[in-house]
């Protein structure tokens, strides 16, 4: 029996095997894929931080006013609103008053001293009318005399002529007969005491008209003296006429004035319509309050806004302003747009001259209101769609808009806190 062969050794029994098939070669994509995604993340954030840009806005408040023709009311003092003599919708003249203010009187012991002053200018105009009337009767009564005067004086002068005139006749044919009486004395016809008869009668007739002459210059100085007297009596009471009425015009302009300072009238600046009324009678209104708006109401719609110094700094001439409109409100209707038109260059009300006003000189109070301006806002449509229809925004009303007040990088408002410390350090 033969022994069995013995095995081949190893290293030729691998050298003689052959590898069949396809070798793979695994590794984890997961991992490469988690890091692509969160290197993308990495990537996006740096870029938004160095591209991206935050906006924050400041919300004001306005009203809608028109492009052209339309002029807004406001109070020019607090007060309380006494009358309103229009409704709205009318039709105004120039000047014509649409409400009166009453003004917040000041009182002394509970007793208005603007009220008290009144009624005693008031009961003292009474008087100064009273004695007004009373001179005024005592010239016309001095005036009538006097031309009755100058009329019955007139009329004994004209007598006193027509008197003289027949004493000059008269005269005349007497010293004719003297003349005659002479001739017939010469003659032999006539006596020395016939001469001396006639001679007497002519004296006689030239003693009165040198008396009625007489007559005549005294009744001539005495009328003129008369009427001097009354000329200068009635210059007294004309000069107290003037004083009086002077004194009356004085008076009414106190009373004028007292009545301005308790009341003021709102008049219309320029013909116009009503557009709309913001007060009743009886509300209570503070100074710069809107209380009209008289212009045409088929005007563009321009949103006039009264924007702080806190948020003017940055705004432009064509930004965009989102606006929500009272009348519709933006969570039911959504907003609207609009671009800024124009930025007024000066301030609608400064705080530190109000403060002045006042009288409280608190400055502090003064920077906290800060100043006002107006801006105005161009909205894009003169519309709002609001269930399925578009409504016009109408003139007067009122709503609020955001305005961009700081536009910055993100990375900047993230380095804020620390640029801060730094330059607290």
């Amino acid at each position: 029996m033969s022994e069995p062969a013995a095995p081949p050794p190893a290293e030729a029994t691998f050298q003689r095997r052959r590898i069949n098939g396809t070798v793979h070669l695994q590794h984890d994509r997961g991992a490469v894929w988690m890091a692509w995604f969160f290197g993308a993340i990495i990537v996006v954030i740096v870029a938004s931080l160095f591209l991206g840009r935050l906006a924050r806005s400041e919300a004001v408040r306005g009203y809608v006013s028109a492009a052209s023709g339309l002029t807004r009311l406001d109070a020019q003092a607090a007060g309380i609103v006494r009358e309103i003599a229009v409704k709205q919708g009318d039709t105004v003249k120039r000047g014509a008053r649409l409400m009166q203010i009453q003004l917040r009187e000041q009182t002394t012991g509970g007793v208005s001293t603007v009220g008290a002053t009144l009624r005693s200018l008031q009961e003292r105009r009474t008087s100064l009318a009273a004695e007004e009337a009373r001179l005024l009767v005592y010239l016309d009564s001095t005036r009538g005399d006097r031309a009755e005067t100058e009329r019955n004086v007139t009329a004994v002068l004209r007598a006193l002529d027509e008197q003289e005139r027949t004493l000059k006749e008269g005269l005349a044919q007497q010293e004719e007969m003297v003349s005659r009486v002479e001739a017939y004395l010469r003659q032999g016809y006539a006596t020395r005491e016939t001469l001396n008869g006639q001679r007497r009668a002519a004296l006689d007739y030239a003693r009165q008209i040198a008396e009625l002459r007489a007559r005549r210059a005294e009744l001539r100085q005495s009328t003129s003296e008369r009427l001097r007297a009354q000329r200068t009596g009635d210059t007294e009471k004309a000069a107290q006429l003037a004083t009086t009425r002077n004194e009356l015009s004085a008076i009414e302009a106190q009373i004028t004035a007292l009545g301005a300072q308790s009341r003021i009238d709102v008049v219309a600046p320029t013909d116009g319509e009503v557009a709309g009324l913001y007060v009743q009678p009886g509300d209570s209104v503070t100074a710069d309050q809107v209380v009209a708006i008289l212009g045409d109401t088929r005007a563009d719609p321009l949103v006039v806004l009264e924007v702080p110094a806190r948020a003017i700094g940055l705004a432009k001439v064509g930004q965009e302003v989102v606006l929500k409109y009272d009348a519709f409100p933006f969570k039911t209707f959504g907003i609207a747009k609009g671009a800024i038109a124009v930025i007024s260059g000066t301030p609608l009300r400064n705080p530190m001259l109000a403060s002045a006003d006042d009288g409280t000189g608190d400055a502090a109070a003064a920077a906290a209101r800060q100043s006002v301006y107006r801006v105005e806002v161009r909205p894009e449509s003169r519309t709002m769609r609001a269930y399925g229809t578009d409504e016009p925004i109408r003139i007067g009303s009122t709503l609020s808009a955001d305005i961009v007040v700081e536009r910055r990088r993100l990375i900047d408002w993230m380095l804020d806190p620390i640029r801060a410390m730094r330059g607290r350090g």
